[in-house]
Parts: C-alpha cells; structure tokens; sequence
C-alpha cells in the first residue's frame, strides 16, 4: 500500500493564502496611486451624509435611503467575485493560482452580509420585501453597473482594484466613523449592528489583501494606470450614491 502526502485541510490552506498575501513595502507606482486617488478616497469618508451622522441628529430618513439604495450592491458583491474568478487561469499568469484561491475562500463570506445587511435594514423599519425589490435611482445604479463593468471586463487587477479595494477599504473606514452613533441608535449590539460591526470593529483584511493582489496580476505600466482609474471611479461613484441618498431624505 502507497502512501502519501495528505493535501491540506480547508483551514490551513486558506491561512497559506494569508499568509501569502501579508502587507508587502508598496512599489514606487502603488505609492503614487495612493497619492494620486487620496481626494476621491476622502471625498468619500467627507460625503455629508456621515458627517450628519456623527454631529447628530441621527438622519434615520438618510440612511433608509441608503439601504434601499446600496442593497443591490452588498447582495451583489459574491457576484461580482464570481465573475472575476472567471478570469483566472490556473497559473498562466503571475499570481493567478493565488487570486483564485482568494476569492474561492471569500466569496462565501461576502454572501453572508447580505443577510446581515437586512438585519439592519429592518431594525431601520425596512421590511424585507421592500428591500428585495427596491430599484435604485441613478447615481448607485451607475456604481452597480460600474463594478459589474469591471468584474467583466476588465483584468483581474481592475476588478480587485475597482471593487475590493476602493469599496470596501473606504467602508471598513466611514462604518468606523457611524458606528458610534448606530450604537446609541440600537443599543450596544444585536443583530441590526452586524454588518456594521464586521466592517468597523473587526479586522477586515479584504482590501489589504486585494492590494496584495494587484501588484501581485498588474502587468505592465499600462494596466498600473489602469488601476488607478478604476480604483478613482469607483469611489467618485460611492460619494455621489451616498450624497443622492442624503439628499433624497433631506429634500
């Protein structure tokens, strides 16, 4: 009888993957990028929307808005994964087996916040049902359709770029700034609080680990420019979906 090598369990290989994605010293052009896109990347956290939220009162009209708005979004985020894991080609390209294996292991974990996201939204007095078939107005539609645009057709680096990276490092930072007043608003916890909690109080390492990915499938100076463009779009399109969601409830 032969024996051999037992592959790896599910836990271990998803710390590999980890640990393989650790914070590396930024290249010259990644230092540049994030020079470039930090007014779109403030512009975000500076939308009136949060700062409403910290000053007080609490703009509960505002933010019904934004759960209508954005749930598309959030229920669409393991989809936009899905699509840029079919991107990937098993090791033809530089860091491809890697980004597969990355998105493999998160895209389960992304389908787990929509249900999160509707436990919030109905401690805000949303029902599900109005939720589930809200359609939404232009400006977060345009997001929407942006980072579907992006899952399908643009690289890999574009994808991470435009949606793992814009998106949810900008939410891990202004859920930190609102989660205080949800707090007072729900009370110290419950259910209505976890998505907001995995994002704010926890350590997510998504956009971290999807800037790893970038420089890792960035191919040539071209597509660093690209990345850069996504990454800048994304965010202009987050600002304006979150402004035209304050002003629908403050109008």
């Amino acid at each position: 009888m032969t024996t051999g090598t037992r592959p790896p369990s599910r836990t271990h290989h998803h710390r590999a993957i980890k640990s393989e994605l650790a914070e590396s010293v930024h290249p010259a052009w990644v230092e540049s990028m994030i020079a470039n896109i930090k007014p779109e990347w403030t512009g975000v956290l500076e939308s009136p929307l949060f700062e409403a939220t910290v000053q007080g009162p609490f703009p509960e009209r505002s933010w019904r808005h934004v759960l209508l708005e954005f749930f598309g979004v959030v229920e669409s985020f393991p989809k936009y994964m899905g699509v840029t894991l079919g991107k990937t080609t098993f090791g033809r390209r530089p860091g491809d087996v890697l980004a597969r294996d990355w998105l493999i292991g998160n895209i389960r974990t992304e389908a787990l916040h929509a249900q999160w996201y509707i436990d919030w939204a109905i401690g805000l007095g949303i029902t599900y049902d109005e939720i589930v078939s809200h359609r939404p107005g232009p400006e977060v539609a345009a997001l929407r359709e942006y980072l579907w645009s992006m899952a399908y057709r643009g690289t890999l680096a574009e994808a991470f770029a435009a949606i793992n990276y814009a998106i949810e490092g900008t939410t891990g930072e202004w859920t930190r700034l609102v989660m205080p007043a949800f707090k007072e608003y729900f009370g110290d916890g419950g259910t209505p609080l976890l998505w907001l909690a995995e994002h704010a109080e926890y350590d997510d390492a998504h956009p971290r680990e999807a800037l790893e990915l970038i420089k890792i499938t960035v191919q040539n100076e071209e597509e660093q420019e690209k990345v850069e463009e996504a990454t800048r779009l994304s965010l202009q399109l987050f600002r304006r979906g979150f402004d035209a969601c304050h002003r629908m409830a403050i109008s």
